[in-house]
């Protein structure tokens, strides 16, 4: 089996992968302190077992699990924490394996037999996830057969069109595959307001706020000439927002 890790701490990384060593049927492919590098390897390559940790800097391990698994459902995955507390029980809940830091080889070693003869499908990281309160810096995009990667930073705004995220950069619009919930959620913390029903904007990329007659505002951005809609029932808080 390919085997990839993820793990913003390299102790642990190479722990892991001694480990591996004295399994002749798991073969390491690749290891990565930084998630958002090992993030864009799986999407180009995928593993038979990815070990991922959970709380990284950049992209959290819950976010890459979701996408891995809607990508490559054939990868299982392990997760690696040094939580114990309800994250734990959700992953013994759903029949997903995790390790526990630090662990022994034996725990390893039971852990990697049970992955041999276990299956998760997507919806299951995905009710684990909405357990798990993370944030995120850079997100997946989808343009056509290719996936990119965003960084908060780069997005101007996102849209809900018909049950669909589209995602707004300077020169390209991505499809999401998420809710606009679930982005305002994960990028509340990088300046993203939820200006309507439909939108989600980065207020650091506000140009400027032009009232209409019903008490809405036209919100207009820096280098790009789109114009979205600021609902009646936002104005007040976006006020307090800039206040």
């Amino acid at each position: 089996m390919q085997v990839v890790v993820i793990d913003d701490e390299k102790n642990s990384i190479e722990y892991l992968t001694e480990l591996l060593k004295k399994k002749e049927e798991f073969s390491l492919a690749a290891a990565f302190s930084d998630s958002r590098e090992g993030l864009a390897y799986l999407l180009r390559n995928p593993c038979d077992l990815l070990f991922l940790d959970i709380d990284m800097p950049g992209i959290n391990g819950m976010y890459i699990a979701e996408q891995i698994s809607s990508l490559h459902p054939q990868t299982k995955i392990c997760f690696v924490t040094a939580y114990n507390g309800y994250a734990a029980k959700a992953f013994e809940l759903n029949a997903v394996d995790y390790l526990l830091k630090p662990y022994t080889q034996e725990r390893l070693f039971k852990c990697l037999n049970k992955l041999e003869n276990t299956t998760a499908g997507h919806n299951v990281y995905q009710e684990i996830s909405g357990q798990y309160d993370y944030n995120l810096d850079m997100i997946c995009g989808f343009n056509e057969e290719d996936i990119v990667l965003i960084p908060a930073a780069d997005i101007f705004y996102i849209e809900a069109l018909q049950g669909v995220c589209m995602i707004h950069t300077r020169d390209h619009v991505f499809r999401g595959n998420k809710t606009l919930n679930f982005y305002e959620e994960k990028l509340k913390k990088n300046s993203f307001f939820r200006t309507h029903k439909c939108y989600l904007a980065n207020l650091s990329r506000a140009d400027r706020f032009r009232p209409r007659i019903n008490y809405t505002y036209d919100m207009y951005f820096k280098d790009i000439s789109d114009v979205i809609l600021v609902s009646r029932n936002k104005v007040k808080e976006l006020k307090q927002y800039f206040n």
